[in-house]
C-alpha cells in the first residue's frame, strides 16, 4: 500500500525510499501504437486524461479558477481554457493512432495546447489575447548539422540545439515559476521547488536533455555513458542542519565536481555518495531534481533522482524539460522529414532510434500527468491556506469571547 505523506516539508523530517521498476515486466506489452498497456488493454494514461477532463468542464474550471485566485473568471477566460484542453486531448488522441512520420508533431501540438490551458488557468488576469505568439523556443543552426547525407545528420542528433525566446515556453515557465512537484516516498506530492523564470536566450542541446532523463537510461546508456543523474535513497532538509542526501554512486561520479564547485560536501563509499550543504547553499544553488514517471516505484510513486544543473547552473522543472524534448522531436519530424523517415525506417545511422522512440513515449505519457499533478497540488495548497486562515480566525474569536 502506498503511503501518503504531508506535502509540506516538515522540519527535521527524513524521507526514505527504494527506487525500482514499478510494474512487473510480464504485465507490460507494447501495442502497435507504441503505447505501454497493462493486461486488459488499458493504457497507462487513461486515468490521467479522465482527470484532465475537468479542464474541459465549464463549471469545474470556474471552480478551480476561483479557488486559486479567490475570484471568478469571466466566461471568455473559461472558454479559452476549455478550448485549449479539448484541442490538447484531440492532438494527443490523434498522435497515439497516427503513423510515426507525424506522431511527434501532433504530440507537440498537444503539449502546446495543454500548456496554454494550464497557463490560462494560473494567470489571474489577461486571456489568450495577451499571450505572445510563438512556441517560445527556436532551433539553432540545424541546417548546418543536417546537411548532406541523412546518415551523417543522424549521427549529430545529440548536437541539435534550441534557444529559449519570447513565446509560450517562456511565459509558461514564468507562469508556473518552473515549479517541480517532489515525490520523496509517496504517490502524493511531498514537497515542491520553484526554480524561477529561466533566462531567455539560453541554449540547450538534445544530448544535454537526454543526459538528465532517467526514463531513457536503458536505451541512451547504449550510446552515451556520461549520464548526469543519480537515484536518491534518502533525503533530508531543514533550515538549521541544511540539506543531506544519500545517492547512488552510479553516474553521480560523472557530475560530482559540479556540485563540489557549488559548495556541496561530498563523501563517497561503496556504492553510495553522501552529499550535503547548508541551507543558504541549498537556497542559492539548489540541486536539479527529476523523476522517472514511466517506471514508478510500486506502480505509483515517481522515482526521484538528483541531476546535474544545465550549463550555466540553469535549472528547469520537469514540465519544462519535457516540453523542450517534445519541441525538438516535433520540429525534427516537421522540418527534416527525410532525416526523420530515415531514422524510423532503419536506414544507416539509426542508432538513436530506440532512445528517440522512448523519449516520444515519455512526452506522451508523462506530460499530461505532470500538468494535472501540478494543478491538484496547487488546489491542495489553496485548501490548506484557507484551513489555516479559518483556524486562526476561530482562535481569534475564541480569545475575544474570553
Amino acid at each position: 500500500m502506498v503511503s501518503k505523506r504531508s506535502s509540506r516539508l516538515r522540519k527535521g523530517c527524513t524521507f526514505l525510499g527504494e527506487i525500482h521498476c514499478a510494474v512487473p515486466r510480464d504485465r507490460i506489452q507494447l501495442n502497435r501504437q507504441n503505447h505501454f498497456t497493462l493486461q486488459g488493454g488499458r493504457t497507462l494514461d487513461d486515468e490521467i486524461w479522465q482527470q484532465i477532463l475537468s479542464l474541459e468542464s465549464r463549471d469545474q474550471t470556474q471552480k478551480w479558477f476561483e479557488k486559486i485566485h479567490s475570484r471568478q473568471a469571466n466566461a471568455r477566460r473559461i472558454k479559452e481554457i476549455n478550448a485549449a484542453a479539448k484541442q490538447a486531448r484531440e492532438f494527443f488522441r490523434n498522435a497515439s493512432s497516427s503513423n510515426y512520420s507525424v506522431r511527434p508533431l501532433l504530440t507537440f501540438y498537444g503539449v502546446s495546447c495543454l500548456s496554454r490551458a494550464l497557463l490560462l488557468l494560473l494567470r489571474k488576469s489577461g486571456g489568450e489575447e495577451t499571450l505572445t505568439a510563438g512556441h517560445g523556443l527556436e532551433t539553432v543552426k540545424w541546417g548546418s548539422l543536417l546537411s548532406g547525407e541523412p546518415s551523417d545528420g543522424l549521427a549529430c542528433l545529440c548536437d541539435l540545439k534550441i534557444r529559449t525566446c519570447a513565446g509560450l515556453f517562456s511565459e509558461f515557465a514564468e507562469g508556473t515559476k518552473s515549479r517541480t512537484s517532489m515525490h520523496i516516498s509517496s504517490s502524493e506530492v511531498d514537497w515542491r521547488l520553484f526554480y524561477g523564470t529561466p533566462d531567455r536566450g539560453a541554449e540547450i542541446t538534445l544530448g544535454e536533455l537526454f543526459e538528465r532523463i532517467p526514463d531513457l537510461q536503458k536505451d541512451y546508456s547504449n550510446i552515451c555513458k556520461n549520464l548526469k543523474y543519480s537515484r536518491i535513497n534518502e533525503m533530508t532538509f531543514d533550515f538549521e542542519t541544511g540539506f543531506k542526501a544519500k545517492v547512488s554512486s552510479d553516474f553521480f561520479l560523472n557530475f560530482r565536481s559540479v556540485y563540489a564547485d557549488l559548495g556541496y560536501n561530498i563523501e563517497c563509499h561503496d556504492q553510495w555518495c553522501d552529499i550535503s550543504c547548508d541551507a543558504n547553499t541549498f537556497t542559492q544553488n539548489g540541486p536539479l531534481f527529476i523523476h522517472s514517471y514511466i517506471h514508478k516505484t510500486f506502480g505509483a510513486i515517481p522515482s526521484l533522482f538528483v541531476a546535474a544543473p544545465f550549463p550555466g547552473n540553469r535549472l528547469y522543472s520537469q514540465l519544462c524539460i519535457t516540453y523542450m524534448v517534445g519541441y525538438i522531436l516535433g520540429m525534427l519530424s516537421r522540418y527534416y522529414p527525410t532525416h526523420w523517415m530515415s531514422l524510423i525506417q532503419g536506414d544507416k545511422g539509426d542508432a538513436m532510434w530506440p532512445t528517440i522512440n522512448r523519449a516520444q513515449q515519455c512526452v506522451e505519457l508523462s506530460y499530461p500527468e505532470l500538468v494535472i499533478e501540478l494543478i491538484h497540488d496547487i488546489l491542495k495548497q489553496c485548501d490548506r491556506r484557507r484551513q489555516i486562515q479559518s483556524d486562526a480566525q476561530k482562535n481569534n474569536d475564541s480569545d475575544n469571547e474570553k
